[in-house]
Formats: C-alpha cells, structure tokens, sequence
C-alpha cells in the first residue's frame, strides 16, 4: 500500500501512560488505588496486526479502547472509510453504552491497545464516585475529537478542508505527546481522497498549493508542517 505521508518521529512511537486517554482512571485505579476489578478488567499493550480487525460492525460491544502504537481505520457497515485513529486516543466510546458495535475497527500498521472491559463499570463505580466521572470525561474527550473532525469535513472548500486535516491531525499528535511539526498517515492518496469527500485531483492541486505557499514542505513520504 503506498503510503501518501510519512515522518520519521523525534520519540517513542508509543503513547506515555501519563499522555494517554486512559491516563487519569488508569493513574486512580491501576497505580494509585490499585483496585482489583480494574486491574482484572484492564488489558495492557495488546498486539493487533496490520489489517487485523480489533473489532467488527455487528459484534458485541464488551469494552472501551485506547490506540497504544501504531494506526488504525474506521470504517462504517458499508466498509467506507469514516477515520483514523492516532496514538493515544480512545475508540469505541461512542458505541459504549449500545449491544453492538456500529463501526469496525482495523489496524493500518501493527499496533498496540490497552483494552478496558466494561464488565464491572458498574461494581467499580460503587465502590468510588469519581469513576463515573473518568468515564464521563473519556467520553467528552472522544465526542470532541470528532466534532472537530466533523468541522474539517463540512468545509466546502478543497484546499481550506486538506490544510485544515493535516493541522488538526498536528494538533492531535502535539496534545498526545508526540512530534507534531510532521504527520504520518499510512493512507493512500485514494483513501485520503475518501476520507475527506474529495477527488484525487482536488487532493493532489490542494497539496501541491500548500507546498507553493510554503506552508509544508513534502519530500517523497514525507511532510513537514512550516510556521507551526
């Protein structure tokens, strides 16, 4: 698959647990309190293979997730791709509180996921009632990431909606931690195409335009974001 951008990072490619969506409850109820039930019902640095689903449409839902390392895709029961997820961020909260699953899931490249199942949700916020607060604020966080995706999709203009893409995904990676003066996308200019609801042509003029601004700079795979 021919990757559209690419960088080589400054860090890990791995999140910090500190950096990580999962960081304030895993902080209360793994290494603070240590309590049993979430360390049971806590599944750490699972390895997914490339192409291999972590979850499909139609399946049960039995957890919430958060992307250790690595990509992975969104894609709805049509099989069209609807996102992408970076390091550090949570999926599958959204479908948290429904019997099954409305998107699936597939790792881009390998990856790495902590995995936390909502088998005990209730029992834990019982015994502490700052829980149900974690889980509240994982689900804000996750429903903000996508409303700010939704704004860069209703954009009608073509170069405003790319620039505005490659800055949101900058703005992702920098809260999350990492390098974020350059992206990574294992996507194919058709996929990005796609994703954005443009043409090919639209993406590859929108691009280009960017470099002649010198707003990024573009080397092969590589991108590198200038001003930021």
């Amino acid at each position: 698959m021919e990757d559209i951008v690419s960088t080589k990072k400054k860090t890990s490619r791995c999140v910090s647990c500190s950096e990580c969506g999962f960081a304030d409850v895993c902080q209360a109820y793994l290494f603070d309190r240590q309590e049993p039930l979430f360390i049971h019902d806590l599944a750490r640095g699972k390895r997914i293979s490339k192409n291999a689903f972590i979850y499909q449409s139609g399946t049960p839902v039995t957890a919430l997730y958060a992307l250790r390392s690595g990509v992975a895709k969104i894609y709805d029961t049509q099989q069209i791709l609807q996102g992408i997820l970076l390091p550090g961020q949570i999926f599958g909260a959204e479908e948290l509180f429904t019997s099954q699953h409305q998107y699936s899931v597939q790792a881009a490249t390998d990856v790495e996921i902590c995995e936390l199942k909502k088998t005990h949700f209730y029992e834990i916020s019982q015994l502490t009632s700052t829980f149900t607060h974690f889980i509240i604020r994982i689900l804000s966080r996750s429903a903000r990431e996508k409303q700010l995706f939704i704004n860069v999709l209703v954009k009608s203009d073509g170069l405003q909606k790319v620039s505005d893409f490659i800055q949101l995904i900058a703005d992702i990676r920098k809260e999350y931690g990492f390098e974020h003066r350059a992206i990574e996308l294992p996507l194919t200019k058709k996929e990005l195409a796609q994703l954005l609801g443009i043409s090919q042509s639209t993406l590859a003029r929108a691009l280009a335009a960017l470099v002649e601004q010198q707003r990024v700079l573009m080397n092969k795979k590589e991108i590198t974001l200038l001003h930021h």
